[in-house]
């Protein structure tokens, strides 16, 4: 079998979606050295793979990061390419395939659907007609659709009523082996070292609208006011879009010097932000996945997340979860985590134990799957036409 894989869509600081895309193909170099796979990246990530792919994998360094560029590889050189090799399976995922599907089998991923359901929250381009109709297009025209939790699959399904339920395949994302528990000592020190509070409660991810930082902050004022709390707050990750009321809330004379955001934290670095925090908190009002809460999980860290979508999915029983609305349920789950030392190691034992189950063998095991069940697709279509024209 021949998988053609498009990366382009890597970015030099990564979010969910990189991780997923990188992790994936080098667990699925660990599983298969059976088929023969080409991995089209950017020119910039040519050497992302270094070291840590075997010999059946091909890193083919075809486009370049600006969208225009990305957008003409995705649609014109990789299903040339594709068929210049005989690919048997195209892997688009990140939301989009090309338009002209050629002979190949195609495998699509959907994260989550928050453009149609909030599109609000969204930036211009991704909330526009053009965009959300090549996606619908996309997912009408894919083989197989990977999705990372139900909830996404549901999702698909309510906006796509014509599509058959089992072209959707959920493939759960793993959680990096660098997400573990600590020892105290180093961790003291990597903190110190990163100029992180003694004591702080952590927020990981992209400041834009959909995270609801805005009433993170408001629950974390009237924290503040009502205990008298030492704990700092840290809102970790790069400036998104419509950060603005984030900025102005940070700025509150109350709050002066209590809240911090370092910006983009790197992948080396990040183990020790979530290792060092008393208390994670992931008030997303919607995600496909939600990296943040099960990487905190596994550094033993109490999780707070909302009661919405897959973070339900994933953390119910493990985590406090209050719906992403409500700002006093946000207050007293963060109060009850602060002052209960009991309901906090109970809450990190749940949060380790859910933690493991997420593995990235397991993911490029089911990825596998549907490489091959839509590749044997292609053969039976291939068989098929060439029976019908041999003549009798």
């Amino acid at each position: 079998m021949r998988v053609a894989i498009d990366l382009t869509a890597l970015q030099p600081e990564a979010t969910g979606v990189d991780n997923y895309l990188t992790h994936l193909v080098v667990h699925l170099g660990r599983i298969d050295d059976a088929n023969r796979y080409r991995v089209y990246v950017n020119y910039e990530d040519r050497r992302r793979f270094d070291g840590q792919l075997p010999g059946n994998f091909a890193v083919v360094p075809l486009s370049l990061r600006p969208r225009p560029v990305r957008l003409l590889f995705q649609q014109v050189a990789l299903p040339a390419a594709a068929l210049g090799w005989n690919a048997d399976v195209v892997h688009s995922p990140s939301f989009i395939m090309p338009f002209y599907r050629g002979r190949q089998r195609h495998v699509l991923t959907i994260y989550d659907m928050t453009f149609f359901s909030l599109p609000e929250y969204h930036t211009a381009l991704r909330r526009s007609v053009y965009y959300r109709r090549a996606l619908l297009g996309s997912v009408r025209r894919a083989d197989l659709i990977t999705v990372p939790s139900r909830s996404t699959r549901d999702q698909i399904l309510r906006i796509v009523r014509d599509l058959p339920p089992d072209r959707i395949r959920e493939v759960i994302p793993g959680i990096n082996e660098e997400f573990r528990v600590r020892d105290p000592g180093e961790v003291r020190r990597q903190t110190r070292r990163l100029g992180l509070p003694e004591s702080y409660v952590l927020h990981v991810g992209t400041i834009e609208p959909r995270k609801n930082l805005p009433n993170l902050i408001e629950a974390y004022r009237r924290l503040v006011n009502r205990s008298g709390t030492d704990a700092h707050l840290v809102l970790a990750g790069r400036l998104g879009w419509s950060y603005e009321e984030v900025l102005f809330r940070m700025s509150s004379s109350e709050l002066r010097g209590r809240i911090h955001a370092p910006g983009y934290v790197s992948q080396a670095d990040l183990p020790w932000y979530y290792a060092g925090a008393k208390l994670f908190v992931y008030p997303s009002f919607q995600e496909g996945f939600g990296f943040p809460p099960l990487e905190a999980m596994a550094c033993g860290v109490p999780t707070i997340s909302s009661l919405s979508t897959s973070l339900t999915e994933n953390l119910a029983g493990a985590a406090e979860l209050v719906p992403p609305d409500d700002v006093e349920a946000l207050v007293a789950a963060m109060t009850r985590l602060l002052q209960n030392e009991r309901l906090r190691d109970e809450r990190r034992r749940q949060g380790l134990e859910r933690s493991a189950r997420y593995s990235w063998i397991e993911t490029a095991r089911r990825t596998l799957e549907c490489y091959t069940t839509s590749s044997e697709g292609r053969r039976g279509v291939e068989v098929a036409t060439s029976g019908a024209e041999t003549p009798a």
